[in-house]
């Protein structure tokens, strides 16, 4: 029989669906998150739509089936001592005021599908009616079958006692209070209670007149919209739980990719202030070059005219003086001493970032709930021949202001040729091609500081391009080798900006939603 509402009972029953909708359509949005939580909403709608129903349940022979015969005419549920009921079937007593009552086939079940379509039924019942046995009065599975309708489902209960026509007045007495003292550790609101005979029908009438009572109009109205209620609340709360823990995982791991890409940021700059030594070591030697050049220029007034008679194949000391000064700097040994120490300083500094970087992103990862694997990186060698290739080209740009003469004077004289491999500089090459290009001016005496000057700036030109290429090509290997990191995780990065976004967006919507049904119980509670 349906339920005969008012205006505003009706429009309670219009809120109440689209609060269902509302729900649902949060937890199609949470899907993205929460692929495994399917609440039962239809189940929900399903409720607030069916008749208003009291689900008969307790363990198998407790006498459910026995106690739904008594309750009115025209009922015939199977009887038994072993499970009887092997499926949810609903029953419609005369003289109860079109109360419809379903028979479950028992909690604790010896037949495990008959427990699950019990618990399955129970989200969806506007009452529950317990039947428990004298024989074994509110035993720990019956207790906690209790404690989950409580305080997961917040159905209002009725407790019956059954078959007390096994007992006396006095087990009788010790029986309900033993019982009452159960229930009183289960619920907050303490559920009434009656002692049965479902198979003599006693106590019954008292049971049926209480049924007829309780559950009046008004009050069967504010049970059907509580129980669909309820359970909404149920869901959410699970959501919000899940959603919470989710939340601090993500977030903390998002914290951990951003501070990874921090720190590489800022290792590359603590790089540059460790190739900074190597800049102040390439520094010291060019400018004992400079100053071994000065001192023979000192010595020799007649440099010039020296070396033009040199040319002329005209015998003179400068040359030698000039290739023992070089020797003494060592400029092309220590030069290739600093290239390869840059070279192995990089690698380790290389490796040792990419490895905290690399534990940095597994932690953060071991929060989540997917895996994330870096994919490997191509920084296994550095290709120290391109690099040392670069650093020639640039040193002969150095050299520019000298013309081709003096590189061709050098690639032909005592400096040899142009010495590249894949970690050294025959930087004495471009020294002697200094001095011969200058050999190339009509120089006099008197433009000696001149030469001087000249001298030192093409050292100092020369001794950048060295410097400046070296630095470009670590720093460029360095951040190649950052970039493909970063290029890694950044969509790994995205997706927890997004997965952060779409929690806090759940969030809020869940507070939406309590929030309204919160609204509709306190209005429910008026009535």
């Amino acid at each position: 029989m349906p339920l005969t509402l008012s205006t505003e009972q009706e429009q309670l029953f219009e809120r109440s669906r689209k609060n269902i909708e509302l729900v649902e359509g949060l937890f199609v949005e949470a899907q993205a998150l929460f692929p495994d939580l399917n609440p039962d909403i239809p189940g929900i709608r399903q409720q607030l739509a069916n008749p208003f129903s009291v689900f008969i349940c307790g363990e198998f022979n407790a006498g459910k089936s026995s106690l739904l015969n008594h309750l009115g005419e025209n009922t015939d549920a199977p009887v038994g001592i072993i499970p009887t009921t092997k499926e949810i079937e609903a029953y419609n007593p005369e003289s109860l005021g079109g109360l419809i009552f379903i028979d479950s086939p028992g909690t604790n079940s010896i037949i495990e599908e008959h427990q699950e379509v019990t618990e399955n039924y129970l989200k969806q019942a506007d009452i529950i009616l317990f039947v428990t046995s004298i024989e074994r009065p509110l035993s720990k599975s019956e207790q906690d079958f209790l404690l989950l309708v409580d305080k997961t489902w917040f159905r209002k209960v009725i407790v019956t006692i059954n078959k007390v026509d096994l007992a006396t007045e006095e087990e009788i007495k010790q029986v309900r209070a033993f019982v009452g003292e159960g229930l009183s550790e289960i619920f907050t609101e303490m559920p009434p209670v009656f002692a049965i005979s479902a198979r003599t029908g006693m106590g019954m009438e008292e049971l049926k007149n209480f049924l007829l009572a309780f559950l009046a109009e008004t009050e069967k109205i504010k049970i059907k919209l509580q129980g669909p209620h309820n359970s909404l609340l149920v869901y959410l709360s699970q959501l919000e739980t899940k959603n919470q823990e989710l939340y601090s995982k993500l977030e903390k791991e998002k914290v951990i990719f951003d501070r990874t890409l921090t720190r590489i940021q800022e290792k590359l700059e603590e790089y540059r202030l460790l190739f900074s030594i190597f800049q102040r070591n390439i520094d010291d030697l060019f400018y004992n070059l400079i100053q071994a050049s000065n001192k023979i220029a000192n010595q020799k007034i007649s440099f010039f005219d020296v070396a033009k008679r040199r040319l002329t194949n005209e015998d003179d000391l400068v040359e030698e003086k000039l290739i023992t000064a070089l020797n003494e700097v060592q400029l092309d040994k220590n030069l290739q001493e600093i290239f390869q120490e840059a070279t192995t300083t990089f690698l380790q500094y290389r490796d040792r970032i990419l490895k905290e970087a690399t534990e940095d992103i597994e932690i953060a990862t071991s929060l989540g709930e997917s895996e994330f694997t870096i994919p490997p990186l191509e920084t296994n060698q550095v290709d120290v021949s391109e690099m040392a290739t670069k650093i020639k080209s640039a040193a002969d740009k150095g050299l520019n202001n000298f013309g081709k003469l003096g590189i061709a004077a050098a690639v032909t004289g005592v400096g040899g040729q142009l010495l590249f491999n894949a970690a050294s500089w025959d930087a004495s090459a471009f020294v002697l091609s200094v001095v011969f290009g200058i050999l190339s001016f009509n120089a006099l005496p008197s433009q000696r500081d001149r030469v001087k000057e000249q001298i030192e700036a093409t050292f100092r030109e020369v001794q950048k391009s060295y410097t400046d290429t070296l630095w470009k090509s670590l720093a460029t290997e360095l951040n190649s080798c950052f970039q493909q990191f970063a290029e890694n995780i950044q969509p790994r990065q995205q997706e927890l900006a997004d997965q952060l976004k779409l929690s806090e967006s759940i969030t809020e919507n869940i507070t939406t939603n309590k929030s309204q049904i919160d609204s509709i119980l306190k209005e429910l509670e008026q009535l």
